[in-house]
């Protein structure tokens, strides 16, 4: 009888702990590491590691995984793309969105809720999910029935939860007045949550995030002493974390408010995202500056990320521009409604007005408190540097690969004129690239991934899956940062890669190789190590279609003794386990 399930055999292995990489032998047995060094005990099957890096598998903080998990083998159970790139954990339940707990009567709000907060297709939700579960603890038990390739660690949402006490309409009143026993209701939810197993709560104030109808989301108008309550639940049970996506509170509050969080709970608070922004190209600095002020009075961590953001687009998808307010009104209702609104011209003063607007707001001045929506907010467009990918019309075959000022500028028309004429033309078709949106300073994208306090991530995974493939951040962190850059060692990218965000958000059982730890592994060639072109694919549970980047260079990809990759080829293996957040002890 084999001594080994699986023996990875002459890798170089940087086990996550900072440690210096080595060569060395991986044993496996029953989906754990039992022994490392030089092996030499026969297995079941061998992996010949020589001239390629072992490590952990990387633990995505930010993903919106939530209904592609829930569907299983009839959607995405890798959670692609970030289980193409190395992930074997993926943390979801973010920005207080999500699906659970949810009575039964309101499923299609919330689908409509996410179709718009995160531009995942309505019919691609109604076609895929299962919806067997109405609470919490019954959705995390859903997910691991229905078949896992990737582990998954979910935060309580907080927006379905406050939606499912109140009703979704006072969930979102700013006017409406919690009673003292719904309070304890909503407390009792989250405590019922993280005794299940929820890895702690989850909430937004940004307002480029809309309910399905464009206005408010329940966290927008839940005020500060009802999230200083869930904070009191947290430090009940100290474990896990919060994570917080920022913008305009409608309580003026801001990043202070975080270290109260922090401090009331006694867990860390994680926050999206630090960015380079060029219309504000001096805030990464400012915020970075404060996180290290935040972070010797609470453990309060910035999320970054550490690529080059590019919007490819169509008007098709909603919600693109909804922190914009002439914008999130048009942008409402179906198709034939929203095409109508963009061709009104009643409405393009306003529609200009918004974009200029956006265009020329200057960030807030040294120790200025800004609630009027204004701060931080990033650029939409910068009309040079937006280009028509594709058209539809003959006619218009001429604009192909053009920049909207240029075609504005032949036309005599305001680019907003220039971009909607042409959209509404062709039935909101035309394809769109916004290039250099944000993060196109190489230099100050170094300074924030190289900081010792920035989480690598901010993923979105399994959203905006037609405009965004940002899940592709690990191999674009290890080819670009680390080898062509040479930022950091190999030994610190993968600390942070997985045991820094494992620690950051209260996973203790998994992040870096040890004996005894569940055996989430990737072997790879850092040399190979590439991100592939972007490419669209119809494999949506309704035949729709997503944009999508793959990768060159992981040999293997194990996540709990399993192969489920091998040379990109999927093994159809479901070894993935619904992680508890009570059941972290690290491996003796």
């Amino acid at each position: 009888m084999a001594e080994y399930d699986l023996l990875i055999k002459n890798g170089t292995i940087v086990d996550g702990t900072r440690m210096p990489a080595y060569r060395g032998d991986i044993g496996i047995r029953k989906g754990r590491i039992v022994a490392m060094g030089n092996l030499t005990e026969s297995s079941t099957r061998t992996i010949d590691a020589t001239g390629l890096v072992v490590a952990p598998g990387f633990i995505d903080i930010h993903t919106h995984y939530d209904a592609a998990l829930s569907g299983g083998t009839k959607w995405d159970p890798y959670a692609s793309l970030s289980g193409w790139h190395g992930v074997t954990t993926v943390a979801i339940g973010n920005c207080g969105f999500g699906f659970a707990p949810v009575k039964p009567e309101d499923r299609d709000r919330a689908m409509r809720r996410m179709e718009r907060t995160e531009s995942i297709p309505l019919s691609c939700m109604q076609h895929g999910m299962r919806w067997d579960w109405e609470t919490f603890p019954e959705y995390l038990d859903s997910l691991e029935r229905g078949g896992l390739g990737v582990n998954a660690a979910s935060l309580v949402p907080y927006s379905p939860l406050r939606a499912y006490v109140l009703g979704n309409e006072a969930a979102r009143d700013p006017e409406y007045k919690v009673t003292e026993e719904q309070l304890q209701q909503m407390k009792n939810i989250l405590r019922e949550g993280l005794q299940a197993g929820g890895f702690g709560f989850s909430a937004t104030w940004s307002m480029a995030n809309r309910d399905y109808d464009g206005g408010y989301l329940p966290t927008h108008v839940a005020p500060r002493e009802e999230f200083l309550e869930m904070a009191k639940v947290m430090r009940e049970f100290n474990r896990g974390a919060i994570e917080w996506t920022m913008g305009r509170a409608l309580q003026k509050l801001g990043h202070e408010f975080l270290i109260e969080l922090a401090q009331t709970s006694g867990r860390p608070v994680n926050w999206n995202a630090i960015i380079y922004d060029p219309t504000h190209p001096d805030s990464w600095r400012k915020e970075l500056d404060w996180a290290e002020k935040a972070y010797k009075q609470a453990v309060v961590l910035p999320v970054n990320i550490c690529l080059p953001i590019e919007f490819e687009f169509t008007l098709q998808s909603i919600g693109l521009f909804d922190n914009l307010p002439a914008w999130n009104e048009a942008t409402v209702g179906t198709l034939e409604e929203r095409k109508a609104k963009l061709a009104d011209p009643g409405r393009r003063p306003k529609l200009r007005a918004d974009m200029d607007r956006a265009r020329s707001v200057l960030p807030p001045r040294e120790g200025e408190e800004r609630t009027d929506g204004e701060a931080g907010q990033i650029q939409m467009f910068r009309w040079n540097e937006t280009l028509i990918d594709d058209v539809h019309l003959e006619k218009n075959k001429h604009f192909k690969g053009r920049s909207i000022a240029d075609v504005a500028k032949e036309l005599n028309k305001h680019p907003v004129d220039t971009l909607l004429d042409l959209a509404v033309e062709e039935d909101l078709k035309t394809e769109f690239n916004m290039q250099g949106l944000i993060n196109n300073n190489e230099e100050a994208v170094a300074a924030i991934v190289k900081h010792p306090l920035t989480l690598v991530g901010a993923s979105d995974g399994g959203a905006h899956t037609k405009f965004l493939t940002t899940g592709r951040y690990p191999t674009h962190f290890l080819a670009h940062w680390v080898r062509d850059k040479q930022l950091m060692t190999l030994e610190e990218a993968h600390w942070r890669l997985s045991t820094m965000i494992g620690w950051a958000i209260g996973i203790r059982d998994r992040g870096w190789l040890r004996e005894g730890m569940p055996a989430d592994i990737v072997v790879y060639d850092f040399e190979k190590l590439t991100v592939k072109p972007m490419e669209t694919v119809h494999d949506l549970p309704d035949g729709d279609w997503r944009r999508v980047q793959k990768a060159d260079g992981y040999r293997f990809i194990i996540v709990n003794g399993q192969i489920t990759f091998e040379d990109n080829v999927c093994s159809m293996a479901l070894p993935g386990k619904m992680l508890r957040s009570y059941n972290q002890a690290p491996a003796a």
